[in-house]
């Protein structure tokens, strides 16, 4: 079932979501990545949740060449506890010339900087599901001599899960892209990677690859929405939408 006792809260510059029983995910911070024709070096802007812009829906916005907002709904069940959270970017840009958007990493949550996926169990102990088949879970285990030795990368839906863990059920983690239709986002690749080793997990991130895409004096792009959940089972996860 679905875990409702997650908790979202802004700590150490960023957000931390923390399910009783279950996952915690600690300083999900966001990133945009973009060059201009002056300067081809890419751009980098690092955000975090800092400078409030709202609280309801909770958002923030950071404004460096370009004003970026990063913004935080909560999806219901039938009572008035949160199962589920979604995210997502808009990126203005605020110059006089034109720029080229090359990612919006609408999550990130990194290792080197403090970030934490904790599962209850060592990464060499989780399994992600295959996207190959949409109605059937068929699991992809970590493993050091094979493609998965670096962790998992999915192109929609993220399902990760423990074989065991010190938790009363091995927590399931779902991150599940949402087309924001009629935008321009809805062109855009989108990944989802999350990195690991037999022993540490070092980096989550669920970006648009936007490759360049121009964004002309005073336009906005939004990113894909990605929706954030947890439960004990994963079948339910699988078919979880937005709600």
């Amino acid at each position: 079932m679905l875990n409702t006792s997650g908790v979202l809260a802004v700590l150490d510059r960023g957000v931390t979501i923390n399910w009783d029983d279950g996952p915690t995910l600690h300083r999900v911070t966001a990133q945009v990545r973009y060059h201009t024709a002056s300067v081809a070096t890419t751009q980098l802007i690092r955000f975090h949740a800092t400078t409030r812009a709202s609280e309801y829906p909770l958002a923030f916005v950071q404004e460096d060449r370009l004003k970026v907002t990063w913004t935080w709904l909560e999806g219901y069940d039938g009572s008035s506890e949160a199962v589920q959270w979604i995210t997502q970017l808009s990126v203005t840009n605020t110059t006089e010339e034109v720029v080229y958007l090359d990612s919006m990493d609408v999550i990130r949550i990194d290792n080197a900087f403090s970030g934490q996926c904790n599962l209850g169990a060592p990464p060499g102990l989780w399994q992600c599901a295959s996207e190959k088949n949409t109605e059937h879970l068929e699991w992809e285990t970590w493993s050091q001599s094979t493609a998965s030795a670096g962790g998992f990368k999915r192109n929609g839906v993220l399902l990760v899960q423990p074989v065991v863990s010190n938790r009363t059920h091995p927590p399931v983690l779902l991150i599940r892209h949402v087309p924001s239709l009629g935008s321009a986002s809805a062109e855009l690749p989108v990944e989802i990677k999350l990195e690991i080793n037999g022993e540490r997990f070092e980096r989550l991130v669920a970006h648009n690859r936007a490759n360049g895409t121009l964004l002309g004096p005073g336009v906005t792009m939004v990113s894909s929405q990605f929706l954030i959940a947890s439960g004990d089972d994963a079948t339910e996860l699988l078919h979880l939408t937005l709600d």
